[in-house]
């Protein structure tokens, strides 16, 4: 093989490797998505009825922007009341936080339980597990303008 030929394969080679490297996770990554995980968590935390909150935030070229929030609630709440007042949060810092309507989020909610003999409160099983549901009248209206950024 020839100097010529494998300096023009070598960079090609190259190339590729950089193209390759430039889609890569993080080019998929959008500051809003995030904060919205952030502050999301960070209200279901402030609420009584809330043991705990996490938030999973994943993106790429393959996947698109996935946000997988988690919340264990207190064991006594009535579930049904407070998982709707879980997703009127998140819909409303969805809306403030984020301009895309691109964006998966999964919901799971979790009762708390009690560990045998200990009354030491754990992660019970999962009682609800979706989306955030479209709620009712128009976000516009209910939670001012939308974000401008993604």
């Amino acid at each position: 093989m020839s100097t010529a030929l494998r300096s023009v394969l070598l960079g090609s080679l190259l190339a590729m490797v950089g193209l390759l490297a430039g889609c890569n996770v993080t080019d998929q990554y959008y500051e809003g998505v995030d904060s919205f995980g952030k502050q999301t968590v960070a209200d279901w935390k402030a609420m009584p009825e809330v043991v705990d909150a996490t938030y999973e935030y994943r993106h790429g070229l393959d996947q698109g922007q996935v946000m997988y929030l988690d919340v264990t609630i207190r064991g006594d709440v009535d579930k049904d009341t407070v998982i709707g007042q879980l997703q009127e949060v998140a819909r409303k810092n969805f809306w403030q936080k984020t301009s895309s309507n691109d964006v998966k989020v999964n919901l799971s909610v979790h009762s708390e339980g009690s560990a045998l003999g200990g009354g030491s409160a754990t992660p019970g099983p999962v009682i609800y597990q979706g989306g955030l549901g479209q709620g009712s009248g128009s976000p516009e209206e209910k939670y001012g303008p939308r974000a401008t950024t993604r």
